[in-house]
């Protein structure tokens, strides 16, 4: 049985409750997806992640739908990106080929978005973030680095 009483896939590993804080740079990181990524083929299609909330604290989920994570070393890879607001949400609703949905459609594709969280860390083979889920042991802490905001950029820019 998962932490939250469904019977598990076959060949699901046994899960243990787990969370992690993550900070960055000493503060909470709000808003951060968190994934864990074995390298032992036996865990490797077995992937707990969680969403940080405000103070910075993801409570781990294998593959989505189960409470907890599977023992083993794992690689922490963070992301945290977020688009900016749309600055006419009004005009979303404008009739097919009028002006105004042509003004929303090229204000959207001006619209940026940014990754908060460095590069290194978003990367599977660039992460030096590791964490070891063991028995016993609920939660984790792990730092995200320094704050940055990068400019993602779009293919149809």
């Amino acid at each position: 049985m998962g932490c939250g009483g469904q019977p598990l896939p076959e060949g699901m590993p046994r899960l243990y409750p787990a969370s992690i804080e993550v900070t960055q740079e000493g503060t909470p990181l709000e808003g951060a997806t968190v994934t864990l990524v074995s390298e032992d083929s036996e865990l490797g299609r077995w992937s707990p992640t969680g969403i940080t909330n405000a103070s910075g604290v993801a409570v781990l989920q294998t593959n989505g739908l189960y409470r907890g994570a599977p023992l083993g070393t794992f690689k922490v890879v963070i992301t945290k990106r977020v688009t900016e607001p749309h600055p006419h949400p009004e005009l979303a609703g404008a009739e097919r080929g009028t002006p105004e949905e042509a003004r929303y459609d090229q204000l959207n594709r001006a619209r940026q978005t940014f990754n908060y969280v460095e590069s290194q860390y978003s990367s599977i083979e660039d992460t030096p973030l590791t964490i070891e889920i063991v028995a016993g042991q609920r939660t984790y802490s792990i730092d995200a680095g320094k704050k940055v905001q990068e400019t993602v950029v779009r293919a149809n820019q």
